[in-house]
């Protein structure tokens, strides 16, 4: 049976990687007592849980707030916010073109709104709420998003705005709302932990609301594990696991660019945790040959003449891919 190299969903395994090797030797308690009180936590997230997420929103983006909910996910924290931000005015959400985070159409929908592009013509006193992912997915670009005269509310999803993904000093839009999520910054996917955050007290009220209505909370065992994980972290072992998350990420980017000749000389970004590029029917051959399984264009609402690989899988999947593609590169166009 052929090998298969999944460089398709979004799995972090080396972020994942970098965080259990941060945590070694450091002990996780989870003993008859954590059954005993698995009980529901509040709505908007537990007390303790929610004082950690202030202290690394601050840490990783360098902002502060004074309002922070604890969603299902980041997805779900876009999905609230977009919620608490519609009003009888606004009927429409303001996105990037595509390429772009495959379930933002859905997101939208559900809110009740409609989705509109950046390409698209707008009536200049059209209400809307920006949705800006910085920096993006799957391109790795970053926004520079102010507000606009009309002060449309912005929603910036900072998924990947932290020293894992992109460190160093960069620009951050405007914004009323930012979500985050643990899944991504931890490499833990399947807690599906995020974050929603605010400055505004009617907006944050608004949250509390929907957070209470939407969700019954985030569960008591995604809660405990992050406190016991990353609730124990001390600056010595955040500065390991971001710089080791980092160089691993890192790895995979340089063997990658091995092969930017097969995708149109297109450069792989050292931002996010994609490689984005285009894709002809030469390279889709070599690909499939290769058993490299990867995200289609069409899956982030764009074309299949583009693809989009995941650079936080395994460094030693990585390198293994990298090594099929050139040794099968005997594909004639």
């Amino acid at each position: 049976m052929k090998k298969e190299f999944d460089l398709g969903w979004g799995e972090s395994v080396a972020v994942r990687q970098a965080f259990i090797e941060t945590f070694n030797g450091k002990s996780v308690v989870f003993d008859l007592n954590t059954f005993k009180n698995m009980g529901y936590p509040k709505h908007e997230g537990d007390p303790e849980l929610v004082s950690l997420t202030k202290q690394i929103i601050k840490r990783q983006t360098g902002n502060s707030y004074k309002h922070v909910f604890i969603s299902n996910g980041a997805a779900g924290g876009v999905a609230i916010a977009l919620r608490a931000l519609k009003d009888k005015d606004i009927n429409e959400c303001w996105t990037e073109n595509p390429p772009y985070f495959r379930f933002y159409p859905s997101i939208i929908q559900a809110a009740g709104l409609r989705q509109v592009h950046s390409s698209e013509d707008k009536n200049f006193f059209q209400k809307h709420i920006f949705l800006i992912d910085s920096p993006s997915n799957p391109l790795g670009i970053f926004s520079k998003m102010k507000k606009d005269l009309n002060g449309n509310p912005i929603i910036w999803d900072t998924v990947y705005f932290n020293k894992v993904y992109c460190p160093g000093k960069h620009p951050k839009p405007e914004h009323d709302i930012a979500v985050g999520s643990y899944s991504k910054l931890t490499g833990l996917n399947g807690l599906r932990v995020g974050w929603i955050a605010t400055n505004n007290d009617i907006l944050s009220d608004k949250l509390k609301t929907l957070v209470t209505a939407e969700y019954c909370g985030i569960s008591t065992a995604s809660t405990k594990i992050i406190l016991e994980t990353a609730g124990k972290f001390n600056e010595k072992d955040w500065i390991f696991f971001e710089k080791t998350a980092n160089l691993y990420l890192n790895y995979n980017r340089e063997e990658f660019s091995k092969l930017e000749k097969y995708f149109g000389n297109q450069p792989v970004t050292g931002v996010g945790m994609f490689y984005y590029a285009p894709v002809d029917k030469h390279c889709k051959k070599l690909l499939e040959k290769s058993g490299i399984i990867w995200s289609k264009g069409s899956d982030l609402h764009h074309t299949d003449d583009y693809g989009r690989f995941n650079m936080n899988q395994d460094n030693k999947l990585i390198k293994q891919a990298v090594k099929e593609i050139l040794k099968n590169d005997t594909i004639k166009k």
